[in-house]
């Protein structure tokens, strides 16, 4: 994808009218699939139209005892939906002829602008996500501390697994920061030692707390959230993957790239979000 860019940039690929690269498409979208720490957890919906309307379920009723004779009662899950709107988000790079003489002097600029471009379309996916799951969770637990302790992760874990239509969180998300206060823990110290199997594993994507997969996202800060992921309870809706468009400037002798995005993150089942 870099060496698309500097093709671009270098000379011979911009025209006076608008042209769209699909592959230059496809190889910023496979970027931010890969580099996403969200998308490994979330469903990601591609949608063909700017309004989408999803349908959401819950499991429902209990079996009751019948007589003999009698008619037996039925029941199916509890339906709703969810309509919205897809965002576009963009960004874009801009260079002068000036800058591509120095091209020279720096032979990593055009790779370095483009993974920054890149950089800032997954950011804003990541901060769009981050927001929504703060706003749609169905349970907000305040600590007794600023400091996270295993005794919280219990007791919203405990909270979780009450609901009505059988939630099991299976996965923890946090920051580095608020990882390092929770191994500094005196009972997660405990907890970790204590030679159960599965406990607590090395690397980043193997460590496990009162039975959930913790996962280190920096953008979560002071907030952590635990997650029934098997219900698929966040979405993110994306249409016709990344829309990249060249084109010159001859006002002001530049060359642009302009990348831009429809997407739009939901929360579907607030119950498995804590």
């Amino acid at each position: 994808m870099a060496k698309e860019i500097a093709y671009f940039a270098g000379g011979g690929a911009v025209v006076a009218d608008n042209r769209f690269d699909p592959e230059l498409s496809e190889e910023i979208t496979q970027y931010i699939e890969q580099e996403s720490d969200f998308r490994q957890f979330i469903k990601v919906v591609k949608v063909n139209t700017y309004y989408v309307t999803l349908p959401r379920k819950w499991a429902a009723g209990i079996a009751v005892e019948i007589t003999e004779g009698a008619e037996i009662p039925k029941a199916r899950d509890v339906y709703d939906q969810l309509s919205f709107n897809l965002r576009q988000i963009g960004t874009g790079i801009k260079m002068t002829d000036e800058e591509q003489q120095m091209m020279a002097f720096d032979p990593n600029y055009f790779q370095t602008e483009a993974r920054r471009a890149n950089e800032r379309l997954l950011k804003k996916e990541n901060n769009d996500i981050r927001q929504v799951m703060m706003s749609g969770a169905g349970y907000n637990v305040m600590t007794a501390t600023d400091i996270l302790k295993f005794d919280d992760i219990v007791d919203a874990k405990t909270l979780m697994r009450e609901n009505p239509y059988g939630v099991e969180p299976n996965m923890i998300c946090m920051s580095e920061r608020t990882y390092a206060d929770l191994l500094k823990d005196q009972d997660f110290k405990v907890y970790s030692n204590s030679g159960i199997a599965g406990v607590k594993q090395n690397g980043e994507f193997g460590q496990r707390v009162a039975g959930l997969a913790i996962k280190i996202i920096p953008e979560f800060g002071d907030e952590v959230y635990i997650i029934d992921t098997s219900l698929d309870p966040i979405i993110l809706v994306t249409m016709n993957g990344v829309h990249t468009e060249k084109y010159r400037l001859n006002e002001t002798r530049e060359d642009v790239l302009d990348l831009t995005y429809w997407e739009k993150p939901a929360v579907v089942r607030p119950d498995a979000i804590c």
